[in-house]
């Protein structure tokens, strides 16, 4: 079959959760898909690992390209002009995705043709728990009530293709930092718009238990939550992102590591 989506998945030092990864897409139902891994200069064995894993997709193109400048953006930047699909998913190295999920947002595009991007809701219970169910509510009242903002990490998005190169992809000059999935969405949003649905999520680890360099302000979120569409180019270029300058809260602290293999 050939393939509709390319999953971009940057990785750098991820041994020990990369497979997990890998293995949640080879499980995949819909196989319409191909695979770029993007090791954004690893010094760990994750590399291997990931070459172990892809293994299990002999159904599947996938390969992995070397892109040594450091910076998650980077390398997304180098896969974005790899992809030849009309559709383009971008994945965590630390997070599972269930066998329905290129199904999903394959679907969901189909059937919002006016969508420059679906995002699935991040979970951390079991999809069918009180506790996921709760939280499928709470986002999707968000996305409601909030229209103008991004409501998913970097892990949960796929774009079409011609939207994402039309809103610039991704460009280290023109966004440096930290909270690059969010920057980029307010750019495709002049595209088309963003779908949400209460059937599409994906698993993200909890591995990060501090935040606070790669992530905003209670103050920042806020503002964000409440900034007009029409100001959303001040928010970001005049405002936020000078305040990250000034924490250097770029996009290569990202690559800092609390945490140990599990």
């Amino acid at each position: 079959m050939s393939a509709l989506i390319t999953i971009l998945l940057p990785f750098f030092n991820e041994e020990g959760w990369i497979g997990t990864t890998l293995d949640s897409l080879a499980a995949q139902n819909d196989r319409r898909f191909c695979l770029l891994l993007l090791d954004n200069g690893s010094t760990d064995r994750g590399r291997d690992e990931a070459r172990r894993h892809l293994a299990a997709l002999p159904d599947i193109t996938a390969d992995i390209l070397s892109v040594p400048t450091p910076g998650k953006v980077n390398a997304l930047a180098a896969g974005l002009a790899m992809v030849r699909t009309p559709f383009v998913a971008i994945c965590d190295a630390d997070t599972t995705y269930p066998p329905e999920y290129v199904a999903n947002c394959l679907a969901m595009f189909t059937a919002h043709p006016e969508a420059a991007a679906v995002m699935a809701i991040d979970l951390y219970h079991p999809a069918h728990s009180r506790a996921a169910t709760r939280r499928i509510d709470r986002i999707l009242r968000k996305v409601r009530r909030f229209r103008n903002q991004c409501h998913a990490g970097g892990y949960a998005q796929s774009y079409r293709t011609e939207a994402l190169v039309a809103a610039g992809g991704f460009d280290l000059r023109r966004w440096p930092f930290v909270l690059e999935d969010h920057e980029i969405v307010h750019r495709v949003m002049r595209f088309g718009t963003v779908i949400y649905d209460h059937g599409h999520h994906c698993f993200p680890s909890q591995r990060r238990s501090d935040r606070r360099r790669v992530s905003w302000t209670w103050w920042e979120r806020l503002l964000y939550r409440h900034m007009p569409r029409k100001r959303m180019d001040w928010f970001f270029y005049d405002f936020l992102g000078h305040r990250l300058a000034r924490r250097n809260a770029y996009s290569t602290a990202l690559r800092a590591k609390d945490w140990t293999c599990p």
